[in-house]
């Protein structure tokens, strides 16, 4: 019997909820010095809300855009749910930085978490709902939307991560440092560009195409620039070469991983050659981390200077 294919959303939803039964409830949350006194701070998220005592100073970040965006406010987590892999974390900052591993942002080791004596722990929506309550019970918890975040979505998050940590006018401030950079780049686009962007993942078997509401594509949004698929659905998994076909980009940049993907396969395939973007020499094959994994400030002002380098080969 056939059943409905179940999306990438439902699939990390139902890991994480089967990561939850299997994890004992950690050791009630105690304040630290930094949080014992102090102002209260009513932090709304994804999940409610929250109250943030004092200054939090031992942040734990479950995801790269919070990463991404403590480092823009001036402070670097006490923990990282960096995949096993420090590297990435060096490559999203730019520079090393000095922290603990948590495990991965799928399952997240709550036991290294809660040894880190967090006072305050940033969650991603889809990935830890459901573990919520184990995290609220080791330190006060904000969830938000980094999996799923387009990039008005990020922007927000940095103005609440800002909160609880008691800098929302340094977050606002941030943001409209970060405007004013993403305005310049913007500046160098020609004028009258109606071509059709699109960012596609390349997988063993199969490509995710990345539509209007990614962050990629609200990145391409934010630039004025043409997103190939408007959808209220950030990506499109699975999607063999006749999908891709008729989308027909008129600039596709194909994010890789090293090893090998389907793009190997694809780019020699008469179909493939046939599309607009191959016909006029616009595929770009770009780092996979920096425009599919990592999101934030940062990752947009990049997106931004690689699409001028490539499409336009502007500075």
């Amino acid at each position: 019997m056939l059943t409905k294919p179940i999306s990438r959303r439902d699939l990390h939803k139902r890991i994480g909820l089967a990561l939850a039964f299997s994890l004992t409830a950690p050791a009630a949350f105690r304040p630290t010095a930094a949080t014992a006194g102090g102002q209260i701070r009513t932090i709304t998220h994804a999940l409610g809300t929250t109250q943030v005592p004092g200054t939090p100073s031992r942040v734990v970040a479950l995801e790269f855009s919070f990463v991404q965006a403590l480092d823009a406010l001036g402070m670097a987590p006490v923990g990282i749910t960096d995949d096993d892999q420090p590297k990435r974390i060096e490559q999203l900052l730019g520079k090393k930085i000095d922290y603990s591993s948590v495990g991965t942002r799928l399952e997240p080791n709550l036991e290294l978490v809660s040894a880190l004596a967090p006072d305050l722990i940033i969650a991603d929506e889809v990935r830890h709902s459901a573990i919520y309550q184990q995290l609220s019970a080791i330190a006060p918890t904000i969830v938000l939307n980094s999996w799923e975040g387009s990039y008005e979505v990020i922007k927000t998050s940095v103005v609440t991560i800002a909160d609880a940590l008691g800098e929302k006018e340094k977050g606002k401030q941030v943001i409209a440092a970060h405007e004013a950079v993403i305005a310049g780049l913007v500046a160098k686009i020609p004028t009258g560009e109606t071509r059709r962007f699109l960012l596609a993942v390349a997988n063993p078997d199969s490509m995710s195409l990345h539509t209007s509401a990614s962050f990629t594509g609200s990145v391409f949004k934010a630039m004025g620039l043409t997103p190939a698929i408007d959808s209220t659905d950030p990506v499109e998994s699975g999607a063999g070469i006749e999908r891709l076909v008729a989308v027909n980009p008129d600039v596709l940049l194909v994010a890789t991983d090293a090893g090998g993907t389907v793009f190997d396969q694809w780019k020699s395939n008469t179909a493939f050659t046939n599309i607009s973007a191959a016909r006029a020499g616009t595929v770009f094959e770009v780092n996979r981390n920096q425009f599919s994994r990592f999101r934030g400030l940062a990752t947009a002002e990049m997106i931004a200077r690689e699409i001028l380098a490539k499409v336009y080969q502007a500075g």
